[in-house]
């Protein structure tokens, strides 16, 4: 950890919740991945932030959330504050997992960077490195399936080119374009838009038996980036976006943390949702 909360060093791992209670949340979001296609949505975002309790932060992930269909004043951003009811997601096992009721959110406020930021992320940096949150994957273990990990070093930011949406996947959004939805008439749908380019992150966690690992980049504003740059040829692109998510955002004096999070059907597999800069006083 990189210093005291504000209130309360909070948990950065707890078991289930049983039932489907529907309970009021006080979420600071940390987390906004890439949308992914989807049957009943079109697309989907899976978010992740902290729960603010009186005990202090804990991880929560919110799924699903049709990010694009959301009604203007209800599209938070990063480090916003927001409060919405939630129920425990019954279909997934993850203990942070939470079905958000989207006609309960309202945005409270924003956190700037980086001091107001630091009070509530900090408790919850460095709980775990992603040696041992692979090992009690593979073994099994429920887990953490949210985290924030402290890279020991960061040899590479991997980039190709994305192969386009698979089959499977286009005929989820193909399907949403043909039925009713709650966010609009038909015309305002359409289909997502593939990203250009796929990245991996390569690095060594703070083990001291790590031997590296190869994880994706699954952020939001990975994608973004992307898409500012869609003129621009494929090197000059890939120049841009190293030169923001690697030699920016995880420049040594920024003291990079990763927000790491794993896949419902493969436990195992742990992406990286975003980049912190805890090191940043």
């Amino acid at each position: 950890m990189f210093g005291e909360g504000l209130f309360a060093n909070g948990r950065p791992e707890y078991e289930k919740e049983p039932g489907a209670a529907v309970t009021e949340a006080r979420v600071l979001i940390t987390v906004k991945a890439a949308p992914q296609p989807s049957t009943n949505h079109g697309d989907t975002v899976c978010v992740a932030g902290l729960r603010l309790t009186d005990n202090g932060p804990e991880w929560i992930r919110l799924y699903p959330i049709p990010f694009r269909y959301l009604e203007a004043d209800a599209k938070f951003k990063k480090y916003d504050i927001v409060k919405l009811k939630v129920s425990p997601a019954f279909k997934d096992k993850r203990p942070e997992s939470y079905t958000p009721i989207l006609d309960s959110l309202s945005i409270e406020s924003h956190l700037d960077p980086w001091k107001p930021r630091h009070a509530y992320v900090d408790p919850l940096i460095g709980a775990f490195d992603t040696c041992e949150l692979n090992a009690r994957a593979l073994a099994g273990s429920a887990g953490p399936s949210l985290a924030a990990v402290v890279p020991a070093d960061i040899d590479k930011l991997e980039l190709r080119l994305f192969e386009g949406w698979t089959p499977e996947q286009l005929a989820k959004m193909e399907a949403h374009l043909n039925q009713d939805t709650l966010f609009g008439p038909k015309t305002d749908k359409s289909i997502l838009l593939p990203p250009r380019f796929e990245g991996h992150y390569r690095y060594r966690c703070s083990s001291r038996k790590c031997n590296g690992h190869r994880q994706g980049m699954l952020d939001w504003e990975f994608t973004e980036l992307q898409r500012k740059h869609r003129g621009d040829s494929d090197e000059a692109a890939k120049a841009a976006i190293r030169a923001r998510f690697l030699d920016q955002m995880c420049a040594p004096s920024r003291g990079a943390a990763f927000f790491l999070g794993n896949q419902l059907k493969r436990p195992q597999a742990f992406g990286v949702l975003g980049v912190y800069a805890a090191g940043v006083r």
